[in-house]
């Protein structure tokens, strides 16, 4: 009998490669040409979103353009090749919004300005992406952070209350951290609007999580069919750390 696949210790296995590479640039370099260590990060990332998506999907850097203005520059930017792309050139993409499935912010490190600067520029995306179908936002950062759980919850709560159709679904904060958006409670089957994020603690295999929701998020009917091949058994829910409820602003009479 062939054993089941265990996502846990698959998760802690990616959540290793990540960091074995985290510091390889560092190491050849030095303190010099600190911008190339953070690029070959975001390069590190996109090769692995490209193990998990069929090649429908392009996976590149670069900005969305709307008819309504320009993004600035997304490191990771995940395009529906079934629509046309404006411009592209090895990873660098120029895209309209209606191509865009995915957009993901990455960091090395994250203080309170910096969070804030990243939760921005998701924002700021998906203010020019209204109208246009959904992207999962997320934000990732390589390492650990000393901001609290209360702290990141209460920073995406400030940066994402308006009154838009997007939530920024996904933060993983080194390789225990993580914070996922729920529409509906994950577990209560009442369906009635939750509209919260959800912080949790999860030892070693946060990076496995942020990467598996963004193609669940691309993929929700297949990933539910296997759910017990893409997530621990035990879930996410008996890490919770604490929880923050979406902002709720009137329409505008």
């Amino acid at each position: 009998m062939v054993n089941a696949m265990d996502p846990v210790e698959y998760f802690k296995d990616l959540s290793k490669e990540l960091r074995a590479v985290q510091n390889r640039v560092r190491q050849l370099i030095g303190d010099a040409h600190w911008p190339s260590d953070g690029a070959w990060k975001e390069s590190v990332l996109r090769a692995v979103l490209r193990r998990y998506l069929p090649p429908s999907f392009t996976v590149g850097s670069g900005f969305v353009l709307t008819e309504t203005g320009i993004s600035r520059q997304i490191d990771i930017l995940v395009c529906d090749d079934s629509a046309p792309i404006l411009f592209r050139d090895g990873d660098f993409l120029v895209s309209t919004a209606e191509c865009v499935r995915a957009a993901v912010e990455v960091k090395t490190s994250l203080t309170a300005a910096k969070l804030n600067e990243a939760l921005d520029k998701l924002n700021h995306l998906a203010t020019l992406s209204q109208g246009h179908p959904q992207p999962f936002l997320g934000l990732f950062c390589y390492d650990d952070t000393n901001l609290t759980a209360t702290e990141v919850l209460n920073a995406l709560r400030h940066s994402n209350s308006q009154p838009l159709v997007y939530e920024i679904r996904a933060v993983c904060l080194g390789d225990s951290k993580f914070f996922r958006f729920w529409n509906f409670h994950p577990t209560d089957n009442s369906r009635a609007r939750y509209e919260s994020w959800h912080a949790y603690e999860l030892p070693e295999i946060a990076a496995g999580y942020f990467i598996h929701n963004l193609v669940e998020f691309l993929f929700p009917n297949q990933i539910e069919r296997t759910e017990r091949l893409w997530y621990p058994v035990n879930g996410k829910e008996c890490h919770f750390v604490g929880r923050i409820k979406r902002l709720s602003i009137p329409a505008v009479a």
